[in-house]
């Protein structure tokens, strides 16, 4: 990952997130109990907005990041 390049782990970010949601809905098939619920609340739910900002925010910075090299090019 070159220095600015935010694209790679974004990718990375994404990826893990995704194989975590897919790991827990499995550990949700054998354990629904009341506990499971406030951890889903807690931590699995409450990270998905922020998960979601933080991919979008990547995004838009490496649009700035770009148009910066670009224009440090001319």
């Amino acid at each position: 990952m070159r220095a600015g390049d935010l694209t790679s782990g974004s990718a990375r970010l994404h990826e893990s997130w995704k194989k975590l949601r897919a790991h827990w809905e499995a550990t949700q098939l054998s354990w629904q109990d009341t506990v499971a619920r406030e951890f889903d609340e807690n931590y699995i739910a409450a990270l998905e907005p922020q998960i979601i900002a933080t991919l979008e925010r990547m995004k838009t910075l490496t649009g700035v990041l770009t148009s910066a090299q670009h224009e440090c090019e001319r």
